[in-house]
């Protein structure tokens, strides 16, 4: 039976602990285009660089998986080169991925101040139906509160204070999220999201990539949302750093 793209996502990053890649065979061989910096695109890039991983300690562990017409979207628990938290997402064609995109964070198993790691939490999908309702209003919620910074709106996206953060700098609620970026712009380091690049949901899981600033660098969002009854109620990030172009081993951008 065909697996679904989701499926298959999950397959090619379980590959990397299995050491079989080659062998799954759903990277097409001849086109691959890959949009980590770090990494040269085609699939001999990718063989190239699990040879560098020290196998004894790597481990892949998806936690989630999701798929959105022809992207195949992962949440995955790792250990590479250290303990790291990742959103990996393909597309595919004609049964097989031409194109990568990833987010990656490294993970300090450290809960956060409501006792929540980086990937616990909700797994399953549901609302199917409601996939594009949810994906508009979290697209507009990414608009309105991260980008325009309109706060006063905060209302129309969240039932009361009820968010579950996961996010490991932070503690669950709306006015704890509020109040950090308050702290932190404050501070001289604010948490800036200054373009949207792309939303894929499946049911009730909406995941955005943003660009942005965090810190003073130049950085990569990947944001996923649970949406229960037309609220935001869940939140998981993986924030990663952009690198210059002097520095990028692919010409394909991050987004």
């Amino acid at each position: 039976m065909e697996l679904s793209n989701r499926d298959k996502a999950e397959a090619i990053q379980n590959s990397i602990e299995t050491e079989t890649l080659s062998q799954v065979g759903l990277i097409n061989p001849h086109s691959y285009k890959q949009h980590n910096p770090h990494v040269a695109t085609g699939l001999q890039a990718i063989l190239d660089l699990h040879d560098q991983m020290p196998m004894d300690k790597v481990y892949t562990n998806v936690v989630r998986k999701f798929q959105d017409g022809d992207f195949g979207f992962v949440h995955v628990d790792y250990f590479l080169f250290e303990p790291t938290v990742a959103f990996d997402i393909h597309r595919f064609e004609n049964g097989v991925s031409v194109e990568h995109w990833d987010n990656l964070q490294v993970n300090s198993k450290k809960l956060n101040k409501s006792g929540r790691t980086m990937t616990d939490g909700k797994t399953k999908a549901q609302d199917h139906h409601k996939t594009e309702l949810n994906k508009t209003l979290v697209k507009r919620y990414v608009k309105d509160i991260l980008i325009d910074r309109q706060i006063e709106l905060v209302s129309d996206y969240f039932k009361g204070d009820e968010l579950i953060q996961h996010n490991p700098d932070m503690g669950d609620g709306v006015q704890e999220f509020l109040s950090t970026l308050a702290q932190w712009e404050s501070e001289g380091k604010p948490q800036v999201y200054s373009k949207m690049h792309k939303v894929l949901g499946e049911g009730n899981f909406v995941l955005v990539l943003s660009e942005g600033f965090f810190k003073g660098e130049h950085v990569a969002y990947y944001d996923l949302y649970r949406v229960e009854n037309d609220k935001i109620v869940e939140h998981w990030d993986v924030i990663e750093r952009i690198p210059g172009l002097e520095k990028r081993k692919n010409e394909n951008g991050k987004f």
